[in-house]
């Protein structure tokens, strides 16, 4: 043993005996909640088993058609690419190596080998990378038909390739290069292209007929081997990691726990937003134009040029209703056109997210507050109605429907989008003074779980009329229960 780790081992010694030592929690409510959280893991586990295993057999009866059996079998490859991007994803954001506030403060500054310290954390973040989504590949694996052979093929490609993207990012994160944003950007893309690809039933035949065989072991090897020599590289790397490099994540952490705790996505939301802008150390200073409530407006377009990325996504999401289309979803099109302009349009409203967590910045201006959020949502709701525009060929031929009905169609999905954003959004923290409630959690307030489904609920009120009558009237009603809505959540206190 060196005297490296000896001194590391000892450090950790002293700070777990100041830990237990404060320690608040008997060892039998501990074994508790293993236990409660053991059954809950096997039960969900079980059920989510059933419910893949059932999806399969009723996926398999009513795909009869050419076009949906190829798309069928060329999904789970796009899901496959959508897991490694967002693994790369969450790596860079969250180091991928990172450390505790604690262990940021106690031993980071002190003359320790950092490989020591660091490489049961790269294991772990290792381990979860590999496990996590070969699981969630295995079930994509099964709902696609594939054998299971294939099934498991498949989920162990998925996971060392995850696997050799964290590793990627690791490596990346000590020599502070910016090859791994690059490779998300690119992987993203190549999701994007499949998408439509399948979109225009241009599926190549190598995705829409997997087989089995040596390929499956062969790619298996390969990509097992890159992992294993990337995860090498990224331990041979650690000792050149510094503490800012370490720190950034290990504070995140405990900012989203707090957040999901309280089942507050939107805190979530806050927490992502004011990593992206502490990143950035200055942006340039922009003249306002205007006067009044039209130099917010102003001020709206100014960070949409400061922001293009939003737009990116958001045009890039327009090919999720043309898909739904060409696979003929029908009514459930228009589901999914709202749901997608929902979540793609979260990030045009960052400015009205500001206004609702700050009311005192909105009592400071010399306007009403249904005018200062009347002004910041003019904008961005004015994109999202543009989106939707876009999507009325879908629509029309999703629904089979006159062009002039899918217009009006499309301009209800549109205001349903930007209600839902806007309930989402404007949303208020937890009040802890209601009434607690008993539940695994603990005792929380109601508006807790009112909290977790905000938005939610006001895309369901504006899609049941579509869905019901998808008509002009049934348009015309969607319309003006979202305007009624609107109007409360712009003009409320």
């Amino acid at each position: 043993m060196s005297e490296a780790t000896a001194r590391l081992r000892t450090l950790r010694r002293q700070m777990r005996v100041w830990r237990r030592g404060r320690a608040d929690t008997r060892l039998v409510d501990a074994v508790s909640d293993a236990y409660v959280a053991l059954f809950a893991t096997a039960m969900l586990g079980s059920m989510a088993v059933s419910v893949v295993l059932n999806l399969r057999g009723v996926a398999g009866r009513q795909c009869t058609s050419l076009a949906c059996s190829d798309a069928r079998a060329a999904l789970p490859w796009l899901f496959g690419a959508g897991l490694v991007a967002g693994a790369l994803g969450v790596a860079r954001l969250l180091g991928p190596i990172l450390v505790s506030p604690a262990v940021a403060t106690w031993l980071l500054p002190t003359p320790l080998d950092r490989r020591a310290l660091l490489r049961n954390r790269l294991a772990g973040t290792g381990a979860v990378s590999l496990v996590l989504p070969a699981m969630l590949a295995a079930g994509a694996g099964v709902l696609a038909g594939f054998l299971l052979v294939e099934t498991v093929s498949y989920a162990a490609c998925v996971g060392a390739t995850c696997l050799l993207a964290v590793g990627v990012a690791a490596v990346c994160q000590a020599a502070r290069s910016r090859a791994a944003q690059l490779l998300t950007w690119l992987l993203a893309g190549t999701l994007w292209v499949g998408l439509l690809m399948l979109t225009l039933d241009a599926v190549p035949v190598a995705m829409s007929q997997p087989h089995g065989g040596t390929g499956w072991g062969v790619a298996v090897g390969v990509l097992s081997a890159l992992a294993l020599v990337a995860t090498q590289r990224a331990y041979a790397g650690l000792p050149r990691l510094s503490r800012d490099q370490l720190t950034p994540g290990g504070s995140l952490v405990p900012g989203l726990s707090g957040a999901l705790a309280g089942l507050d996505f939107a805190l979530v939301y806050d927490v992502l937003v004011a990593r992206h802008w502490r990143s950035r150390s200055t942006v340039r200073v922009v003249r306002g134009r205007g006067h009044g409530p039209s130099a917010l407006v102003w001020r709206e377009v100014v960070r949409l040029r400061r922001t293009p990325q939003v737009l990116v996504v958001l045009g890039a999401s327009l090919v999720l209703p043309y898909l739904g289309a060409t696979l003929g979803l029908g009514l459930a099109d228009l589901l999914v056109a709202t749901t997608t302009g929902f979540l793609a349009s979260i990030g045009l409203f960052s400015s009205l997210r500001v206004l609702s967590r700050t009311p005192g910045l909105v009592r400071s201006l010399p306007f009403t507050p249904a005018q200062v959020r009347t002004a910041c949502l003019s904008v961005p709701a004015a994109v999202v109605l543009v989106w939707a525009v876009a999507g009325v060929p879908a629509l029309a031929h999703a629904l089979h429907v006159p062009d002039g009905e899918a217009v009006a169609l499309a301009l209800a999905v549109g205001v349903t989008a930007v209600t839902a954003v806007v309930r989402w959004v404007s949303g208020r923290p937890p009040d802890y003074q209601l009434p607690l409630v008993t539940s695994p959690m603990g005792a929380v307030p109601t508006s807790v779980f009112v909290s977790a489904v905000r938005g939610l609920d006001a895309l369901l009120l504006g899609s049941a009329p579509l869905l019901l009558a998808p008509t002009v009237t049934g348009a015309e009603i969607s319309v003006g229960l979202d305007a009624v809505l609107l109007a409360v959540l712009v003009n409320r206190p």
